[in-house]
């Protein structure tokens, strides 16, 4: 297993296809893994048939990579530094870029702070009104530190996330959460100019609204994902068949 250093946390990635082929980073979302996400739901080989190569990673606090114990440590722009420093680690100047959920809102804001690292966007069930929102963090840390009941939906499906993976550290989970909360996403605010495609399940909550941004964006177009869910969404054939397509002509 690879790893790259970031101030002090080792990053753990993985790459597959022929390296000389257009690479895509890919970012999972929260709890999951680049395993989770990506591998085990099946998007190594369309993406190597397409003509591609990638480089999955994990996020820091999940997966492979190190989980550090500070809320200090999981900010959104650690992130994007573990991001560039698998790209530097790997001599790459840019690459497409294809991440889903919390993925998706690092790669937006990967691709405004660091433009010429970005290629193009596919963003799969991005949090269009911010990460997040309508979990109740105390109800979360009880329940995780004390066992106790969970009456609110939105902090119960979080926690079942948090819980779905016995490789998970729930701790490290909640520092995240609470960190990556603090720093607002506001992705109607500012626009990363590289041409995306917004992807989201027809049975996801958020359906709705990344239609909706995604119709403001001149170079945005959107893909709903019949039947889907949140949850679910990742595994469709359509999403990568519609990747693989937008990914080549922007090659």
């Amino acid at each position: 297993m690879p790893v790259v250093m970031s101030q002090g946390v080792r990053i753990a990635y993985e790459r597959f296809g022929d390296p000389a082929h257009p690479p895509v980073l890919l970012v999972h979302g929260f709890a999951s893994s680049r395993d989770g996400n990506w591998l085990r739901a099946g998007w190594a080989r369309p993406l190597i048939e397409g003509g591609f190569s990638g480089v999955a990673v994990d996020l820091r606090g999940h997966g492979e990579s190190d989980r550090p114990r500070a809320i200090g440590a999981y900010g959104p722009a650690r992130f994007h530094a573990d991001l560039v420093g698998v790209l530097d680690e790997l001599g790459l100047d840019s690459a497409h870029l294809l991440g889903y959920s919390l993925g998706a809102r690092l790669s937006w804001e990967l691709a405004l702070r660091h433009p010429a690292r970005v290629r193009s966007l596919v963003l799969g069930g991005m949090p269009v009104s911010g990460s997040f929102v309508g979990f109740d963090l105390a109800q979360a840390r009880a329940a995780v530190e004390h066992a106790a009941g969970v009456d609110d939906p939105t902090t119960a499906r979080y926690l079942a996330m948090m819980r779905a993976d016995a490789g998970n550290d729930p701790q490290a989970l909640l520092r995240l959460a609470e960190a990556v909360r603090r720093r607002e996403f506001r992705p109607r605010e500012r626009i990363p100019h590289q041409d995306m495609l917004i992807v989201a399940g027809s049975d996801d909550d958020i359906a709705a609204e990344s239609e909706q941004l995604a119709a403001v964006i001149p170079h945005a177009a959107f893909l709903a994902l019949p039947g889907r869910n949140h949850i679910n969404a990742i595994t469709s054939r359509v999403f990568k068949q519609a990747t693989v397509e937008f990914l080549r002509s922007h090659a």
